[in-house]
């Protein structure tokens, strides 16, 4: 992406008015429009930009006619019939691809979805290897946040591809009825954002995360389905290139602005996209939902989200709504650098969020309750330690009087400086928890190695000038000696105990 500086409101208004005026003329006078009512090179390239991502996302999303069927699924021929040992018993989906059956696999006796090609593309050779692809994409995945792919079978020169089926409804569905509650939205952000994050660690980009493909399923949980869209990052030469850069795939709503420029697209393209829905599931309205598609896209390129609705409550601000607006907004940048670099970290900084928030927002019995007291235990735990670090500076500094040689101002320089890191450390953590808590994970990581190294270095001068003062100064250095004792205890048993009950597994790894 280009590091050029966004355009101003005024700019980006006459960008706008020129995209929509030229749109309205044909493909071939629009070059003699912009010259003749924009002279900045810049302005030009913006439009010019702008309708060249308008045409190949409307002639990818275009839909050619098909059988009377194909909306309302009355009188599907294939409902009814046994494909090999499929039984066919309804249609429950269909996109502009492809046609989605609900069946009974009478071999194993179990109820699965039957992926089919749209009855135009049955044929189509390019349409057949991405539903191949689809299958080699997502049949490595093993996951309870993604749907799991069965097989891909070849029926009277058909193809089908079997996935588990899911029960349950869209989000989209859900969202028809309103916004989620907040706590629906953390639990559902962190489930899409870990089923992402093992998506990506087996080199599968989805490119298309939108809430029609993530299904909410009886218990809480949801399921990423459809990953005809998806890229291997590491795709061998074998096959057509399908999904390469410079092609735009993807529902426009929900594309990146790489994506939508035909850049090269990674795991961050699906950040954003997952930004996009969680903006969504909170408020009810898309970030940069423009009049139209044509609008929408503009906006996703150039111009910032919509504000976030109502931030308040009873007159003050929640601040669990501010700490989410703020981890959508860094999904939602439009340089991919300036994103979160991995899904993980969403669901990272989301999960913190959701254990470290009030339980009067979340109705679920004890869990919240519990989660709330263990952050408690965890920041009155680096509150007393950096109250004890500061009280052994007081016996550490009479110890330098009291030892001959000259090392022991070393050693107590050496305490004072492990002990003012690790309070600084400290308090760097408690403030980034209370007031920024989206960036409180990479900060944790960041601060582990160096609390680490500064609680070994006050253990061991501790324990050395007890261990020196002992024939002298018994009573000094039994005090010392103690005091490394439980300083160890608390760094290597209980800040690892709290942190992994306040904050769980993927920001607490103290032991080990």
């Amino acid at each position: 992406m280009s590091d050029r500086p966004p355009l101003s409101p005024e700019e980006w208004a006459k960008v706008n008015d020129l995209f929509h005026r030229a749109l309205r003329l044909p493909s071939s006078d629009r070059t003699t429009f912009l010259a003749e009512h924009c002279s900045q090179p810049r302005l030009q390239s913006e439009v010019t930009t702008l309708l060249a991502a308008h045409e190949r996302a409307t002639g990818f999303m275009e839909r050619p006619a098909a059988s009377p069927w194909a909306e309302s699924g009355a009188d599907d021929p294939l409902v009814g019939r046994t494909v090999g040992h499929y039984e066919v018993t309804r249609r429950i989906g269909a996109g502009g691809m492809g046609v989605v059956y609900e069946a009974k696999d009478t071999r194993l006796g179990r109820v699965v979805a039957l992926k089919a090609l749209a009855p135009q593309f049955t044929h189509d050779p390019s349409r057949r290897e991405r539903l191949k692809r689809e299958a080699q994409a997502t049949a490595g995945l093993n996951h309870p946040g993604i749907a799991t792919v069965f097989a891909l079978e070849q029926i009277d020169s058909e193809m089908y591809l079997v996935t588990e089926f899911v029960p349950g409804e869209t989000l989209r569905d859900q969202l028809a009825r309103g916004p989620l509650p907040l706590h629906r939205v953390l639990d559902v952000g962190v489930a899409v954002a870990r089923a992402l994050a093992a998506a990506h660690d087996h080199g599968v980009i989805h490119r298309d995360l939108k809430p029609e493909n993530v299904m909410a399923v009886p218990g809480g949980g949801v399921k990423i389905l459809d990953f005809g869209l998806a890229r291997l990052r590491n795709q061998t030469s074998a096959g057509p290139a399908l999904t390469g850069d410079g092609t735009i795939l993807g529902t426009p709503a929900y594309m990146s602005p790489e994506q939508i420029r035909g850049q090269a697209v990674e795991g961050r393209s699906d950040v954003f996209a997952l930004g996009v829905l969680l903006f969504e599931l909170a408020t009810g309205r898309h970030p940069f939902a423009g009049s139209d598609s044509a609008s929408t896209l503009a906006l996703i390129l150039e111009a910032d989200p919509h504000p976030w609705p109502d931030l308040t409550a009873s007159g003050s601000v929640r601040p669990e709504l501010r700490d989410l607006a703020e981890i959508v907004r860094r999904c939602l940048q439009k340089r991919p650098e300036d994103r979160y670099s991995s899904a993980e970290s969403i669901a990272e900084s989301l999960e913190y969020l959701r254990r470290g928030s009030d339980a009067s927002w979340a109705p679920r019995p004890m869990m919240p309750v519990l989660a709330a007291a263990a952050f408690w235990w965890w920041k009155f735990h680096q509150v007393s330690t950096s109250a004890i670090y500061a009280l052994v500076l007081v016996p550490l500094w009479f110890s330098h009087h009291w030892l001959p040689d000259a090392t022991s101002l070393t050693l107590f320089l050496a305490g004072a400086m492990a002990v003012a890191t690790a309070i600084v450390l400290r308090l760097h953590l408690l403030f980034t928890a209370s007031t920024l808590p989206s960036e409180f994970a990479r900060q944790r990581a960041h601060a582990r190695l160096w609390l680490r190294v500064s609680d070994a270095a006050v253990v061991g001068v501790l324990a050395t000038a007890g261990a020196r003062l002992l024939p002298s100064r018994a009573t000094v250095g039994v005090v010392l000696i103690a005091a490394a004792t439980v300083i160890l205890l608390a760094a290597t048993v209980i800040e690892p105990a709290t942190s992994r009950a306040a904050l769980g597994d993927h920001t607490a790894e103290e032991a080990g």
